[in-house]
């Protein structure tokens, strides 16, 4: 069985692991037949995320894309090259718009801003792939932050079936594009434990 797992933040990350298109593409060449991609994802770089997305939308195969616990931001349009997505009962789903860090002068800021519009824009286009919502519905839900259940995923064409599987999504949400992030008491998974021992000792060792 072909897998693929995306279980860290997209592209290169200074919040921890992070798992980029290369990474990607390296793991899909000489795959034949079906694939199933597994995401446990807070996001991260959205071109990054379209490439994966891109890559995943021209592999020969059927793709079914698991939603573990979470796919937020860049993690979502990922999701959305899935012929199947499949969401765990306690998994989440997150659009937002598109975030980032810029500096220089008024002009630079002018072009930042219009860069941003065109990659909201390229996303909503990734939505509209899958979902039956029209393009305003979209850009007023990514304004919003919204969050998903996976019933509320299915019912908004951002998935298509939700299963029995229970999953530990992350219990500390702090990356700086997340306005909106819930509060989830459960264990993280093992690999997000470790980012943040590693954050711990850095401190410690300040």
């Amino acid at each position: 069985m072909n897998v693929i797992d995306i279980y860290s933040d997209i592209g290169e990350s200074f919040w921890g692991d992070s798992v980029s298109a290369n990474d990607i593409k390296g793991q899909l060449e000489g795959m034949t037949g079906d694939l199933t991609v597994r995401i446990n994802s807070a996001g991260g770089s959205v071109f990054d995320g379209f490439a994966i997305y891109n890559l995943l939308n021209e592999y020969e195969g059927e793709v079914t894309v698991k939603i573990d616990a979470l796919a937020a931001s860049a993690a979502s349009v990922i999701a959305m090259a899935g012929d199947n997505i499949h969401m765990a009962d306690n998994a989440l789903m997150m659009i937002h718009d598109p975030w980032t860090i810029a500096v220089g002068d008024s002009k630079d800021m002018a072009k930042t801003a219009e860069l941003l519009d065109k990659i909201r824009d390229s996303i909503v286009t990734t939505y509209k792939s899958k979902s039956n919502l029209d393009k305003s519905q979209i850009e007023n839900m990514m304004s919003d932050e919204t969050w998903f259940s996976a019933e509320e995923a299915i019912a908004n064409g951002f998935a298509t079936a939700k299963t029995d599987e229970k999953a530990q999504p992350m219990n500390k949400l702090d990356k700086p594009w997340m306005n909106k992030a819930p509060e989830i008491e459960q264990e993280t998974d093992k690999a997000f434990l470790n980012i943040q021992k590693r954050k711990l000792k850095l401190l410690a060792d300040a």
